[in-house]
C-alpha cells in the first residue's frame, strides 16, 4: 500500500506521536500549560463549531463565491482567533516557576495526567475534520454531479480525504464509539443526497440495488420530504445540512445506521456519476429443468 499522509495508518500514527509529545511535555514542563492549551483548545473548537453551525445562509453564499470551501475555514480563522485569545488571557492567569513539577513522582504524575488534556484535544480535531471533511466532500460530489464530465471525477479535495482517514480503520471504530454526533453515518448520507442536484445522477443512485433498504427506509423517506434538509440541498447549506437534528435523528435510526454500513458509499457515489451500475444485485437461483 503506497504512503500517504491522509491515510488511516498515518494519522493513527500522528495522533500516537502528539500524545507522546504531550506526555513528555507533562513530565519536563507540567501538566498547566497543556490544561490552559487544552482549554483553548476547546474553546477554538466552540467558536468555529458556531461559526460552522449558525452562519447566516447569505454569508455562506457569499463567502462560497471566493472559495468551495471557504464556510469550513472561515470556521478554522473563528477557532483559531479564539484559541489565541483563551491562550493570552489563561497564559497570564496560570504562570510561573511553580507550574513545573519538582520531584520524580510529580514529574510521573503530571505524565500521566498529561493524557487527558491531549485526548481532549486529538477529539476534538478528529471532529472537526470529520464535519469540515463531510462538507468538502459534498461539495465535491455537487460538482462532479453538475459537471457530468466524462471519465472518472475529480479526486476528492484534501478535507475529504483527511475525513476519510479519520473514519476508516482502526481509527475510525475507535472515534466512532466516543462520536456523539455520530458524523460518520451523517457525512456518508449528505454526500448521497448531494447527488439530488442532479436528477440523472440521483436515479442512477437510487437504482442500485444495494441502496433499496437505504431507500425505502422510513428516515430516509422522511428526510426526502422534510422542507428543512431541502432547503439546505438547493441553497448548498451542507454545513447546516450536516448539523440538521432531522439528519442527526435520521442516521441514529437502526435501519438508517445499519445500511449506511453496509453500503461502500464512495463507489455507489462514483458509480452513480457514472451510470453504471458498480453494486450488483444478489445472484438468483436459476431453475434448471
Amino acid at each position: 500500500m503506497p504512503f500517504s499522509l491522509t491515510s488511516e495508518p498515518t494519522l493513527r500514527l500522528a495522533m500516537l506521536a502528539f500524545a507522546g509529545v504531550c506526555v513528555l511535555w507533562g513530565v519536563a514542563r507540567g501538566i498547566g500549560r497543556l490544561v490552559t492549551f487544552a482549554v483553548s483548545v476547546m474553546a477554538g473548537a466552540a467558536a468555529g463549531w458556531a461559526f460552522f453551525r449558525y452562519a447566516p445562509g447569505p454569508l455562506i453564499s457569499w463567502l462560497n463565491g471566493f472559495h468551495a470551501e471557504a464556510i469550513q475555514w472561515g470556521a478554522v480563522v473563528c477557532g483559531v482567533l479564539a484559541f489565541w485569545f483563551s491562550q493570552r488571557f489563561l497564559g497570564s492567569l496560570f504562570s510561573g516557576p511553580g507550574m513545573v513539577p519538582a520531584g520524580a513522582a510529580q514529574r510521573t504524575r503530571a505524565g500521566l495526567f498529561s493524557l487527558v488534556p491531549a485526548l481532549l484535544v486529538l477529539w476534538g480535531a478528529a471532529m472537526a475534520i470529520r464535519y469540515s471533511g463531510g462538507v468538502a466532500r459534498m461539495r465535491w460530489v455537487e460538482k462532479a454531479a453538475m459537471t457530468q464530465r466524462a471519465g472518472p471525477p475529480e479526486e476528492p479535495p484534501l478535507l475529504a480525504q483527511l475525513r476519510n482517514g479519520v473514519s476508516t480503520g482502526t481509527l475510525g471504530q475507535v472515534l466512532d464509539k466516543v462520536d456523539p454526533f455520530h458524523s460518520r453515518e451523517a457525512s456518508a448520507l449528505g454526500a448521497l443526497l448531494a447527488l439530488r442536484r442532479n436528477e440523472t445522477a440521483w436515479q442512477n443512485l437510487i437504482r442500485q440495488p444495494r441502496m433499496a433498504p437505504l431507500v425505502q427506509s422510513e428516515g430516509m423517506r422522511a428526510l426526502l420530504k422534510d422542507n428543512d434538509v431541502l432547503y439546505a440541498l438547493s441553497y448548498s447549506y451542507y454545513s447546516k445540512l450536516l448539523t440538521l437534528p432531522e439528519l442527526t435523528e435520521a442516521v441514529t435510526a437502526p435501519a438508517v445506521r445499519d445500511a449506511l454500513r453496509a453500503l461502500p458509499v464512495e463507489d455507489a457515489i462514483r458509480s452513480a456519476l457514472a451510470g453504471t451500475p458498480a453494486l450488483p444485485s444478489a445472484p438468483r437461483a436459476v431453475i434448471v429443468e
